[in-house]
């Protein structure tokens, strides 16, 4: 990763007090590379959920499957009928989709995800598992697609 001053200052604090208790202590000082794997981890203490910037939309459309069953149902999650204005909302919104470009923007898909909520067709839970994953601990601290070289870990301690 290429780290300013704050990010450095960051890495430093979180290897010093091990916020998430993956036991940093012992390789301080003996081994910057399993720090560095600790931090890269996307299993165990420091993994945890982390927001995507972009999907594809093969995920996308795979997630909003269940969405069609509802639209297909005629109703909502409760049970009432869904108005026919809002089944030909989302059916075009679907055919917009599939000729959408192969990888869409998080961000851009906001506003349309949350109506899904609204109109009573999807969960929240389902726009999660499109729109999150597990990430390491240097991606909960520093973003998606972050991974921490041994290199990095050398440089914030000696900062």
């Amino acid at each position: 990763m290429t780290v300013d001053a704050a990010q450095l200052a960051t890495l430093k604090s979180e290897i010093q007090t091990d916020p998430a208790k993956l036991g940093y202590a012992t390789n301080i000082g003996v081994s910057d590379n399993a720090i560095a794997a600790m931090l890269n981890a996307t299993t165990g203490s420091g993994a945890a959920s982390i927001n995507l910037t972009t999907v594809t939309k093969g995920a996308l459309l795979l997630g909003m499957i269940p969405w069609l069953d509802q639209i297909a149902a005629g109703q909502t999650l409760a049970g009432a009928a869904l108005p026919s204005a809002t089944a030909t909302k989302w059916q075009l919104r679907f055919q917009a989709l599939q000729a959408a470009d192969p990888v869409i923007q998080v961000a851009q898909l906001a506003p349309m995800m949350s109506e899904a909520i609204t109109d009573g067709i999807g969960t929240q839970a389902q726009i999660d598992a499109v729109t999150k994953r597990t990430g390491s601990r240097a991606e909960v601290l520093f973003g998606e697609g972050t991974t921490i070289q041994a290199s990095d870990v050398l440089t914030a301690l000696g900062s």
